[in-house]
């Protein structure tokens, strides 16, 4: 798009309306893309029992290369519409599919609860003594804690037989989400000082 000496485009939008209007858009994907996902995780014990008494254990395969097929068809017509929507949704239909799991980790309960104290107490400390290095490992423990407690809390959520409580779980998967986000942007950031 081609913007004028004031940065408006023929159409009289600044440059930082089009960024506005884009991370708009990127964001309704990214929502479609879950809802997509959990029409997918909805589909899945259907999948399952249609294929997987055909498939035996070849089905587990089977969902991985249809998975990582349809990421690559995805990212090859990212930019062609409307190829672009069929693609991601393929692709984020099957990795609803995939999320159903009969996998149990619970075993990662113990993990994640000293991986989260490592996280606290680590960061207290680490923000109190103005230790760098020390917040740059805290960053590394937190990424890998809380991608544990994603597939424990998805684990917990599956298996569950109270249905009163979705935005606990919803709460605890944003959280992870949300510290997994910020300590990769602190690795990052502390990557590029050194």
């Amino acid at each position: 798009m081609a913007y004028d000496l004031e940065g408006r485009t023929p159409y009289g939008r600044s440059r930082a309306e089009d960024r506005v209007a884009f991370v708009r858009n990127v964001y309704l994907w990214l929502m479609g893309g879950f809802g997509v996902a959990l029409v997918g995780a909805m589909c899945a014990p259907l999948v399952a029992n249609a294929l997987f008494p055909v498939l035996g254990q070849a089905f587990v395969w089977v969902l991985f290369i249809a998975q990582f097929g349809s990421l690559m068809w995805a990212s090859a017509v990212s930019r062609r519409k409307p190829l672009n929507r069929y693609a991601y949704t393929l692709f984020t239909f099957i990795c609803g599919v995939a999320v159903f799991s009969k996998a149990d980790f619970s075993f990662l309960r113990s993990f994640v609860i000293i991986g989260i104290g490592v996280m606290f107490f680590g960061s207290l400390v680490s923000a109190i003594f103005h230790l760098e290095t020390l917040g740059l490992i805290v960053s590394a423990v937190a990424v890998v804690a809380c991608s544990a407690k994603i597939l424990w809390d998805t684990s917990n959520m599956l298996k569950t037989e109270d249905f009163s409580d979705p935005a606990g779980f919803a709460l605890s998967l944003f959280v992870s989400l949300y510290n997994i986000f910020i300590s990769l942007l602190r690795l990052l950031q502390g990557g590029r000082r050194n």
